[in-house]
């Protein structure tokens, strides 16, 4: 399980540990700690992560995981705008279920999850965005749907220019060359739709992705 608001980690853990059939939880504060435990061996049966983090965002961490394992994930929000569903489910996300809905329904996306099927009860029949008005209690400072996916190593990048790093310092900081730098740059300006370092990072901090 992966929140980066510790009270509702540590709530929803609990939450998961008292079901009839109780289920065995490893917290983790942010996603890239989880990718890295993954590196070093650990194997999961589900992932479940927030939406928006400050670190990294749920599409993009689905991402992440895709060319990492094949774990099946399932995200969570308290957003109160519709789901970007269509982007998870192209991601292969297996399942989405808004924060304040009952704990049945949390119970039943995760076994069927688990089934090796799909749940998204907050999707129409269709498949398509629920169109509930009044879907979800909490505002989100911005549109999820127009949340762009960045690479781990976009993120990487983004953090270290938020922090003033020139690009030599970035290809020093991760190992990598100068055009490389220069390549994740143009692909990140290109993503958040900006094409100065200090928009950037205002468009990254409004994203959620730092």
């Amino acid at each position: 399980m992966i929140d980066d608001h510790r009270l509702f980690l540590a709530g929803f853990t609990l939450l998961l540990e008292k079901f009839d059939k109780p289920f065995v939880v490893t917290p983790f504060g942010e996603p890239v700690s989880l990718l890295r435990s993954l590196d070093d061996g650990l194997i999961f049966n589900l992932i479940i992560c927030d939406l928006v983090m400050p670190s990294m965002n749920g599409l993009a961490f689905a991402q992440a995981l895709r060319d990492q394992c094949s774990i099946p994930l399932m995200i969570l929000s308290g957003i109160n705008t519709y789901p970007p569903i269509s982007e998870m489910k192209q991601l292969g996300v297996s399942g989405f279920v808004h924060k304040s809905a009952d704990d049945a329904v949390l119970l039943a996306a995760i076994q069927t999850i688990l089934a090796g099927k799909t749940s998204f009860p907050d999707a129409g029949e269709t498949g398509t965005e629920a169109q509930d008005p009044n879907f979800g209690a909490v505002a989100e400072p911005y549109e999820v749907e127009s949340v762009p996916v960045l690479t781990q190593r976009q993120i990487e990048v983004l953090h270290l220019i938020s922090n003033g790093a020139s690009n030599a310092e970035i290809a020093t900081s991760l190992g990598i060359s100068a055009n490389t730098v220069k390549t994740h740059l143009r692909q990140i300006f290109e993503l958040l739709q900006v094409n100065k370092r200090t928009a950037c990072v205002r468009a990254a901090q409004a994203f959620g992705l730092i």
